[in-house]
């Protein structure tokens, strides 16, 4: 009898044969035909060879053929099989016990984890493959009072991450069971459950497990009579929204299986079945069959068209995924997400998930009639041009005007935003107000840069006010309660826009500041 381990390393083998297999597949191209949907004649979709043929296994199992095409606003598979009528479930629970056809679909890039780790604002710890780690650290790491508790914790936190990472991999994989009736997402989302319900903090407001990865239901499906009245046809159309995760805005690359099952026969849990990849295992992407968008299909990250890569947090460059939300090429995607591990404060200890998809917003501005400003990495597009800078924007007050001379300011805030560093008064609110100057051969010059860290434990306080034509800026402070504890007088600066930026050009120690508040988060207490 083999062991444990030679069976493992059989079943390995196994794999990487069939994946060999796969390789020498050509990939299938998935040509774009518009005006096509469901609940058409067949005949328009199988007017070309077919691009998959099913390959039988088990006796009885059903032969058939697949054709594939990009509708505009997903993908629409189109399939014939053969055999005796279909006996499909009328309860969702008897699916796996009746005929019924299985989809899965995955980018064309598997995701890249980060080794297992975590990070705080000295360094970036991880764990390496081998050697004992978490004793070696316990013992190294000063502060800790008693490391045998540090490593046994380091002990168990590792162990709960090699349990949530299968899991977090499988977000990045769709698989639906498929009837007449029903379309049940069951690989991402019992995933997504189990993490939310085992892994992931329930804290209120926590997006540890970022909602835009859960799986939508929007597949939509049709079944009708096969050839001559033998076996059965079916439509299943996959909407971009319905989508995994997708590596590139051009979507070029994706992996399809199809399989189609028959009834198990009594004492079989599994039934015969045809499947579009003779190199399939269960879950595992790299062999299913490889389709190529031809021509490629263009998603718009923004109107500014930015590329997905981006920014993480502490300015590194990462290889970032999305999850398409929009139908038509004419709309904008506005989210984005990176895979890495936690990065906060004093974070000597583990305590975050790792990784996590560290969500990443995108807005805009439109200025006119193809002209935009973009963020948060502050881009412009004029026609069909783009143009990035390297600075980062907050969404909050981001607005445009054109001066008299052609020259464009763009402006965030003003705003109220907190940090949580563990500097003094970390906790405490901070403000921003910035105006950025463009110029007509695209060069971007700081015009204005107000802002502070507001202790309103002391009555402090601050605001700000812009004229109409953005050419004064009053920035408000009240510095703190006066000796009776009451608020202090608030005094005021202004700054005027001159040849290429603003200027100071007045300033009052009596002012009224604006009313109503323009910060009101900085005056609750008033």
């Amino acid at each position: 009898m083999l062991s444990f381990v030679a069976v493992q390393a059989q079943n390995q083998i196994q794999i990487q044969i069939q994946i060999q297999i796969k390789d020498k597949r050509a990939p299938i191209p998935v040509p774009q035909i518009l005006g096509r949907g469901l609940g058409m004649m067949i005949g328009p979709y199988t007017d070309r060879p077919p691009d998959i043929t099913f390959t039988p296994h088990g006796p009885d199992a059903r032969h058939g053929h697949v054709w594939v095409q990009n509708i505009g606003y997903g993908l629409l598979i189109v399939g014939e099989v053969d055999g005796e009528r279909p006996d499909f479930p009328r309860n969702k629970n008897l699916i796996l016990e009746k005929d019924h056809v299985e989809i899965w679909l995955a980018d064309g890039k598997d995701p890249e984890l980060p080794a297992i780790g975590w990070g705080n604002q000295f360094e970036q710890v991880t764990l390496p493959k081998d050697g004992d780690f978490c004793a070696g650290w316990a013992k190294q790491m000063p502060g800790i009072p008693d490391a045998i508790a540090a490593e046994k914790k380091c002990r168990n936190w590792t162990e709960t991450q090699i349990h949530y990472r299968p899991y977090f991999k499988r977000l990045f994989v769709r698989q639906w069971l498929m009837t007449p009736n029903y379309a049940l997402e069951s690989f991402a989302s019992p995933a997504y459950d189990k993490i939310t319900e085992r892994f992931a903090t329930d804290q209120p407001g926590s997006e540890e497990v970022p909602t835009l990865l859960k799986p939508v239901d929007k597949v939509q499906m049709r079944f009708g009579p096969g050839k001559d009245r033998v076996g059965y046809s079916f439509e299943i159309m996959i909407p971009f929204i319905a989508f995994p995760p997708l590596s590139n805005t051009e979507l070029g690359d994706l992996r399809l299986l199809v399989d189609v099952f028959n009834p198990p026969v009594p004492g079989r849990k599994v039934g015969a079945y045809s499947t579009s990849s003779p190199a399939r295992v269960y879950g595992k992407p790299e062999t299913f069959n490889l389709l190529q968008f031809a021509p490629p299909y263009r998603f718009h990250l923004t109107p500014c068209d930015l590329p997905l890569p981006g920014k993480d947090k502490d300015g590194t460059t990462s290889a970032a995924w999305f999850v398409p939300k929009t139908e038509q090429s004419f709309e904008f995607e506005s989210d984005a997400f990176f895979v890495a591990n936690d990065e906060s404060g004093y974070q000597i200890e583990p305590d975050a998930l790792s990784p996590t998809a560290h969500r990443v917003h995108y807005f805009w501005h439109a200025i006119a009639e193809s002209e935009w400003i973009c963020g948060p990495h502050l881009s412009y597009r004029k026609g069909g041009k783009s143009q990035s800078f390297d600075v980062d924007v907050a969404e909050d007050g981001f607005d445009a005007h054109r001066l008299p001379d052609g020259d464009l300011l763009i402006k965030v805030g003003p705003r109220v935003y907190g940090v949580n560093s563990n500097a003094q008064c970390g906790a405490c609110p901070r403000t921003e107000l910035r105006v950025f100057r463009l110029s007509a051969d695209r060069k971007l010059s700081d015009a204005l840069q107000l802002g502070d860290v507001v202790d309103n434990g002391t009555g402090a306080s601050q605001d700000f006010t812009v004229s109409p034509d953005w050419s004064q800026v009053v920035q408000y402070d009240r510095r703190n309660w006066d000796e009776q504890g009451k608020p202090a007088s608030w005094s005021s600066t202004m700054w005027c826009l001159g040849k290429s930026e603003y200027e100071k050009c007045g300033s009052k120690d009596n002012a009224a500041p604006p009313d109503p508040p323009v910060l009101k988060e900085l005056r609750d207490a008033d």
